[in-house]
């Protein structure tokens, strides 16, 4: 090349590799907004878990999966903790929290009130209410019901049908009217005949028995887990039990498996429960959160509780046509009384036990605990 042409191109070569050197950042960020090769923002929404009725894991599983379809931009993280880790002043707070009546106490230095139309019955939406504010929003309930072993009364006893209409395993029974009552003399004959949790299992069964109706009581009556209550029952250490509804449901998938016994229950002609699941909100959440719960109490998302044998916060929604569930759903229709969530379960057992004795009249006692 000739020197003087070399002398006109080095400079244009330079200035064209300067201007491609200043341009570059812009031409980055465009690449960076090119369809397609966008990160998308996604919101993570923290829920923890430190208590739930039986069912209710599965149920909410179900639930937050049809949520994340619906929003695509936000992602659940599920955790269970003890209600201990949420007092505790080092814990970082989630988004949510899942908890049941006797959990918590003080809901005012946990979460922030709860505004504006909120979807459920007003007795379960008592349950999550302290001092004037809302604190808690029911999401689903379950009672407490009387088991009845086969052993005392063969013929009485329910038999398991292979589905219901609903498609799960349940059990045929006598209609209402033909159920019998409680077994009091067989009962009577066993090692154990009756064994119930103390608080608000006590004060169902109050309701259900009366004092001439009851057999003679183990010593460990009513200072028994719930837990403790059905494996003794499930063990055949207890001849009769008060069980919870969702302990129903998985002891009759049980026996029509085989790997249970044939029974019955004597359900309420009205509920009283502590069998509630309520969510809250910590302060600082994001919006999709307060959405969330609204979704987890819409019709869509309720109707999945009756795979769990699960009842609905709504009063607008039935969810069982026959059975025990059936029989639960109409008594909580007539009458439901929820303990309040942030009540002592210390209290509630010294009320229950009063009750249970006669030393205070049923309402009496019940009253100062909703």
């Amino acid at each position: 090349m000739k020197p003087t042409l070399r002398r006109i191109l080095c400079p244009l070569a330079l200035a064209a590799i300067a201007m491609l050197i200043l341009s570059a950042p812009a031409l980055l960020r465009q690449s960076a907004s090119i369809p397609g090769l966008e990160a998308e923002e996604r919101t993570l929404l923290r829920i923890w878990v430190t208590n739930a009725p039986g069912g209710a894991q599965a149920w909410l599983t179900a639930a937050l999966r049809q949520w994340e379809k619906q929003h695509p931009g936000v992602m659940t993280y599920l955790r269970t903790v003890s209600a201990e880790t949420l007092t505790d002043p080092d814990t970082v707070l989630p988004d949510v929290v899942l908890y049941m009546p006797g959990d918590l106490t003080a809901p005012q230095t946990l979460f922030t009130p709860l505004s504006g139309a909120l979807t459920a019955k007003e007795a379960l939406l008592r349950c999550g209410r302290w001092q004037g504010q809302q604190y808690g929003l029911p999401l689903c309930w379950g009672a407490w019901v009387l088991a009845i072993d086969s052993a005392l009364e063969p013929g009485s006893a329910l038999t398991p049908a292979p589905t219901t209409l609903l498609g799960k395993p349940a059990a045929t029974q006598p209609s209402a009217s033909q159920t019998p009552g409680y077994p009091l003399a067989a009962a009577s004959q066993s090692a154990c005949a009756l064994q119930s949790p103390g608080g608000a299992a006590l004060l169902a069964l109050t309701c259900l028995l009366e004092q001439t109706e009851r057999p003679p009581l183990p010593e460990d009556f009513a200072h028994l887990s719930s837990s403790q209550v059905y494996s003794a029952f499930q063990a055949r250490k207890a001849a009769t039990a008060m069980l919870t509804t969702g302990q129903v449901t998985a002891f009759t998938s049980l026996t029509s498996a085989g790997k249970g016994f044939p029974f019955r229950v004597i359900t309420p002609s009205e509920v009283v429960t502590d069998q509630v699941w309520l969510a809250s909100l910590t302060p600082g959440a994001p919006q999709e959160a307060a959405a969330l719960l609204a979704h987890l109490t819409s019709a869509d998302a309720q109707q999945l509780l009756s795979r769990q044998g699960l009842y609905t916060v709504r009063d607008d929604l039935v969810l069982y046509a026959a059975g025990t569930s059936a029989e639960v759903e109409r008594a909580g229709m007539r009458a439901l009384s929820a303990i309040n969530a942030y009540i002592p379960s210390t209290d509630a057992a010294a009320a229950a036990w009063q009750a249970f004795q006669g030393a205070l009249g049923f309402s009496e006692a019940l009253l100062p605990l909703m």
